[in-house]
């Protein structure tokens, strides 16, 4: 999968400075006959690529070679990297809305699009924030199963809004010619938001109708001068498929469940 190309200034993508959970991986389950020199273990996932920094430091620190590759296995189709995944993302895209526009975000209104874990991640963080946020789900019993647990529900076509968060998850990509307000599209694969030419008004916003900016979303790993949760636990995870692969003692890692399952035990302890 191919990220967005995104304007951000290198220095906003900078390694972080520790990796917690896959330095307890690695610590849990060493590679096995290790020695100077070893190839690392490669391991291939359907997701976006890791920053080359992020990258050679899990080669050097920890024997393992994450892999960028559309035919590999989708880290999200485990639930535990799932979970780690929806969470980093919207807090990522909250941060971006902060740091790149002058709104208030406490004081506005928002608009949040989709019916799957990053929306849902998305509706809650903003609550939490002091947004006032109505959930745009399209599917009917969706709708309902947010509407019974006290979500604040919309349908098509879409009320106006401060902001308009399109995610990806049940919805066709929105035209923002449909919408009014600041727009940002939380998918990581640009299925979010129709493309729009406009206007640069200030660094990644963009004015494409009246009334109506797009905020450029962060890639997928950007750090906006946070330690990136998401490439610890996908190179934790790495690790241990990597350990599960090579079979022998390491039986507690027998399966992607099993493995999926230790990383939920990494983050809980």
């Amino acid at each position: 999968m191919t990220p967005a190309p995104s304007r951000t200034p290198s220095t906003d993508a900078v390694t972080p400075p520790g990796f917690r959970w896959a330095a307890a991986a690695a610590s849990a389950f060493p590679a096995p006959f290790a020695e100077p020199g070893d190839a690392p273990a490669a391991v291939s996932w359907r997701f976006a690529a890791l920053p080359e920094q992020v990258a050679d430091a899990a080669r050097a620190a920890f024997g393992v070679d994450v892999v960028s590759d559309a035919a590999a296995p989708d880290p999200r189709d485990l639930p535990a990297f799932a979970a780690i995944f929806a969470h980093a993302r919207a807090e990522q895209i909250v941060r971006a809305l902060a740091r790149r526009t002058n709104l208030v975000l406490p004081a506005a209104s928002a608009l949040v699009i989709g019916d799957g874990p990053v929306a849902d991640r998305l509706a809650a963080t903003l609550t939490v924030g002091g947004t006032r946020v109505f959930r745009g789900i399209a599917d009917p019993v969706v709708r309902l199963r947010a509407h019974l647990a006290g979500s604040r529900t919309v349908d098509e076509p879409w009320p106006v809004a401060d902001l308009v968060l399109t995610t990806g998850e049940g919805h066709a990509p929105v035209d923002p010619a449909s919408v009014t307000g600041v727009l940002i599209d939380a998918s990581v694969d640009a299925s979010g938001l129709v493309p729009s030419a406009g206007d640069t008004v200030r660094p990644f916003v963009t004015r494409v109708g009246d009334g109506t900016w797009v905020v450029e979303a962060p890639e997928v790993f950007e750090t906006l001068g946070q330690p990136s949760l998401l490439a610890d636990a996908l190179i934790a995870l790495s690790i241990l498929t990597a350990r599960a692969e090579s079979g022998g003692r390491f039986d507690k890692l027998s399966d992607p469940v099993a493995v999926d399952t230790h990383l939920a035990r990494l983050v809980l302890a």
